[in-house]
């Protein structure tokens, strides 16, 4: 088993700015409208992640908008609401090859707590 890796709430926002991190919001996406999103994110819900990251790179940015990430890369950040589901995904992205994934436990919530959202 990997172990889990973690990114804070600094390194998340720094890395956001940026334009360093791949950020996955495994939340559905009534949540995101609910609750908000974080700008440059990308929403593939929990029940997706895995059929969404065994996709071709061509039918993934054709239906999420971005490149798809490669398997060996380290800029991989799984996030959801509270934490709880980022830690069911992070087993999935692992398994299927992205073993360099990493998480944020806050979440939205600590996201929100700290301002993050626009």
């Amino acid at each position: 088993m990997e172990s889990t890796a973690e990114v804070t709430f600094s390194e998340l926002k720094q890395g956001l700015a940026a334009g360093e991190l791949q950020v996955i919001d495994v939340r559905r996406p009534e949540e995101l409208q609910a609750d908000g999103r974080m700008v440059g994110s990308t929403n593939i819900p929990l029940d997706e992640l895995e059929s969404a990251l065994q996709l071709s790179e061509e039918e993934f940015r054709d239906q999420y908008g971005i490149t798809k990430p490669q398997k060996g890369d380290g800029n991989i950040v799984l996030t959801c609401r509270s934490g709880r589901r980022t830690k069911l995904a992070l087993p999935i992205a692992q398994r299927l090859g992205y073993t360099r994934a990493k998480i944020y436990a806050g979440g939205i919530i600590e996201w929100k707590k700290n301002h993050g959202v626009d």
